[in-house]
């Protein structure tokens, strides 16, 4: 059922005479008449009563009359409502991120999207790659962000590079290398490496990077949460490996050192990834105007 024939009856309906209602839309009586027919054939009913003078409506046409009308209004104010979406005056923007990126990259992004674009609700939501990857598998999320060692499919997913992060060791002020710039791998070897347990992607990450570089990782302490991982090692229970924008205020303050490391930089790239096949919506076009993304 289409919007020409819920219009054709109304007019019709409210003019009570095919002239003057095909004059009033702009066609023939042919085909205003063409439209009617199909409309009482999609409802397989008889909508008009029809006579040499005038044409009144059925009993069908009467019940029928405020559903066509409904139909309308519901049309012009979703077209009203796509209008202000594409605009970006309205709509919703849901998409998810590690907790990293969430944390520490996302908000300065978000609060200059706000800024530009008061009318957008909106989502984020932080969680784990896995369970942000399962949102965006279920449709729930439109996109995500996180980081090029998480696997995802490519052949269904649009993976595009946002930035890349430098990862370097952090240790507390207690400990012997605080007043170091630089570390090399091999004088950490006995050291208590804190980091996120076996199964984060983080940590398979460091297995593949730092034992391919001579780092046997024989002294983790184990901690799932990253905020948790700097207050270990702020107490001096040993060192760790993360971006120094996770821990810019601590270094100001003094409380930790971050230290670049000598011959085996660690670098991570942190990619947006959606749906290929997805239309994205105007407010995540914009968003990703902010970012910059890599073509």
């Amino acid at each position: 059922m289409d919007i020409d024939k819920i219009k054709a009856f109304l007019v019709l309906a409210k003019v009570k005479n095919f002239s003057l209602a095909a004059d009033e839309l702009y066609i023939s009586q042919p085909a205003l008449s063409k439209q009617i027919q199909s409309l009482e054939q999609d409802l397989k009913v008889p909508l008009f009563n029809r006579t040499k003078k005038s044409t009144y409506l059925t009993v069908y046409g009467e019940y029928f009359l405020g559903y066509a009308n409904n139909i309308l209004a519901n049309y012009a104010n979703a077209k009203e409502d796509i209008k202000e979406i594409e605009n970006l005056e309205r709509g919703t923007l849901r998409f998810g991120a590690t907790n990293f990126i969430g944390v520490y990259l996302v908000p300065e992004i978000l609060a200059k999207f706000r800024q530009l674009y008061p009318g957008i609700t909106l989502g984020m939501t932080i969680n784990s790659s896995k369970n942000i990857l399962a949102l965006l598998h279920a449709y729930r999320l439109e996109f995500i962000l996180l980081s090029d060692y998480i696997a995802v499919d490519k052949e269904r997913f649009a993976i595009r590079p946002w930035c890349t992060d430098y990862l370097k060791v952090i240790v507390g002020q207690q400990s012997k290398f605080f007043k170091r710039k630089t570390i090399r791998l091999e004088e950490l070897d006995a050291e208590v490496f804190i980091t996120k347990d076996k199964d984060a992607s983080l940590y398979k990450f460091f297995q593949s990077k730092l034992a391919g570089a001579g780092f046997s990782l024989s002294h983790p302490l184990f901690i799932s949460q990253q905020e948790a991982i700097k207050q270990a090692v702020m107490h001096n229970l040993g060192f760790s490996i993360m971006s120094p924008v996770a821990v810019e205020l601590e270094e100001k303050m003094g409380l930790i050192r971050t230290l670049d490391i000598t011959g085996h930089p660690l670098q991570r790239e942190i990619n947006v990834v959606y749906e290929k096949s997805w239309h994205l919506t105007p407010a995540a076009r914009e968003f990703f105007k902010l970012l910059p993304l890599v073509p």
